[in-house]
């Protein structure tokens, strides 16, 4: 029995994807889930979850070209949201999900021939929450300013 798998890459602002990619079918556009994947050759590597069900950082690996530049590096600056998909898949569509992985667009650099992403995970109760959040009375209630708190 031979297996094909791939990724589905969302990225984007905080509910919101601003583009969709897809590793697997060459010059091919993928329907899934009523959104349109377009063609990029990228890897994905990294992604491991805990027992404590938070996930480890994972890599988005491209090719360096202009336009993968600009939109990269308006994603780190952005802390846009990346969704990488695991997929199996046959010649006419995805035949099954394996894996989502959710991270945010935390780190990145370029080289002559590559830029990679770094995905934090969204789940960093004091870092990276999605949307980026600052304690306030607002979200949390009254806030103690001592450690001098009576019960």
């Amino acid at each position: 029995m031979e297996f094909n798998y791939g990724h589905l890459f969302e990225v984007g602002p905080t509910n919101q994807t601003r583009f969709s990619f897809q590793n697997f079918r060459i010059n091919a556009q993928i329907t899934h889930n009523n959104r349109n994947y377009l063609y990029l050759p990228f890897g994905f590597g990294g992604a491991v979850a805990t027992l404590k069900g938070d996930n480890l950082d994972a890599t988005l690996q491209f090719g360096n070209t202009d336009i993968t530049r600009n939109w990269t590096a308006e994603a780190i600056q952005g802390l846009w949201v990346g969704k990488v998909t695991t997929v199996l898949w046959s010649e006419a569509s995805i035949a099954r999900v394996l894996y989502s992985y959710w991270g945010v667009c935390s780190a990145g650099g370029w080289d002559e021939t590559s830029i990679q992403v770094s995905l934090n995970s969204v789940l960093d109760a004091v870092d990276a929450n999605v949307p980026a959040r600052r304690l306030t009375r607002r979200t949390i209630g009254n806030i103690p300013f001592t450690s001098s708190v009576r019960v």
